[in-house]
């Protein structure tokens, strides 16, 4: 499989509006791709409706490098925020298994075909989804 130089790309704008037509979200993004270091959305609040198109090599939360994109999503849903974030089909892996799966208020919608990123004039090489997460209901 080729090898990106990146792992953040811009969502599709038409995915995005679609999604936005939907769920209303604020202006708000968690992880710009202005490449800013001194910003950090894993280290911030979110806005209460948020769509997050994540760097795909921090989806997971580890020792090293500490909380990932999708735990920091799902705590941000159990405050009462609304979190949807495009993020590959990547069901094999822990992250998936112990939030996504194991949480049964969360939505997955899996995207049919392959998606094109950004600028690039050919697919992504992985399948897509996007995940709701949802305030919990009182």
């Amino acid at each position: 499989m080729n090898k990106s130089k990146t792992t953040s790309w811009s969502t599709p704008k038409d995915l995005y509006d679609k999604l936005n037509d939907e769920f209303k979200f604020d202006d708000f993004d968690p992880c710009p791709l202005n490449d800013n270091p001194e910003f950090d959305g894993l280290k911030i609040e979110w806005a209460d409706n948020t769509f997050v198109n994540p760097p795909y090599d921090k989806l997971g939360s580890t020792k090293k490098n500490g909380i990932g994109w999708v735990e920091k999503a799902w705590l941000e849903s159990t405050k009462g925020k609304l979190v949807v974030m495009l993020i590959p089909a990547r069901t094999d892996t822990a992250w998936f298994h112990d939030i996504i799966q194991k949480d049964l208020s969360i939505e997955v919608r899996f995207i049919r075909g392959r998606l094109k990123f950004g600028e690039s004039k050919t697919s992504a090489p992985f399948p897509s989804m996007v995940v709701i997460m949802r305030p919990p209901t009182k």
